[in-house]
């Protein structure tokens, strides 16, 4: 991987031209964790790999970093902990959509907007990461890719790198905001390297997944004016045919 001047435009299109992989390819013989920021990442950037993953028997393990309160700040009928409690219960069902087992998700409940990327409480966060490694017999690592523009990424993929690097284990990172930066916008770091997975066979249960996020695609929560939507050309792009997933630096 070789670091050169790249935009953000130069990035995507590279990304669409990687070679496709199947999971042993991806994968390899391991289990991975995903670590989604927020119940919905899991969905939205992993759904088809998942899928794939209870369907070959591989038991996968989704852990959601934040509570994801913070997509309906302004919300009275759906104060913080109704709100997380929705979240949760959201990602249940989207996992069991995909066919993974309802012990196969755990939530670390960091503050959504606040996940750290220094001092105790990231130190804190890494080593509830590795632990759940250690417990769910996983020995891989997915999350965000580094330049997905939201804090909780950044955070998520800060405490990935670490928990790979001291728990020697890969590390692969999957884009899902970052398909939305600017094409002029300059990026620092290599160019993107990895697969494409085919998700056809596994698209109908990725979309489902992604519909039990429902707080996050309708309006279910109606009374917040600044309330989160996701936005319907991010979901045709992370809902087509393949999933993006990337060897970092």
């Amino acid at each position: 991987m070789t670091a050169v001047p790249m935009t953000a435009g130069e990035a995507k299109r590279r990304m669409q031209e990687l070679p496709l992989g199947d999971l042993a390819t991806i994968l390899g013989g391991r289990t991975p964790l995903v670590l989604a920021p927020h119940p919905d990442d899991e969905s939205l950037g992993c759904g088809g790999l998942l899928a794939g993953c209870a369907a070959s028997g591989r038991r996968a393990f989704v852990l959601v970093l934040t509570d994801g309160t913070g997509s309906h700040p302004n919300s009275r009928a759906w104060p913080p902990a109704r709100l997380r409690a929705l979240r949760e219960a959201e990602a249940a069902d989207a996992i069991a959509a995909l066919g993974i087992a309802a012990d196969r998700i755990g939530f670390l409940r960091l503050r959504d907007t606040a996940a750290p990327t220094a001092g105790p409480g990231f130190n804190a966060a890494t080593a509830a990461i590795a632990a759940a490694l250690r417990a769910h017999g996983c020995d891989m690592l997915l999350a965000p890719w580094r330049h997905d523009p939201h804090c909780d990424h950044a955070a998520a993929h800060l405490m990935a790198a670490s928990v790979a690097r001291d728990a020697r284990v890969p590390h692969l990172a999957y884009p899902v905001w970052g398909w939305t930066l600017p094409d002029a916008m300059p990026l620092a770091g290599p160019v993107p390297a990895g697969w494409r997975l085919d998700v056809t066979p596994h698209l109908a249960a990725k979309r489902r997944a992604v519909a039990a996020h429902a707080s996050q695609g309708t309006d279910l929560i109606a009374d917040d004016p600044e309330r989160f939507r996701l936005p319907a050309e991010l979901l045709d792009r992370l809902c087509g045919r393949t999933e993006t997933f990337l060897t970092p630096p």
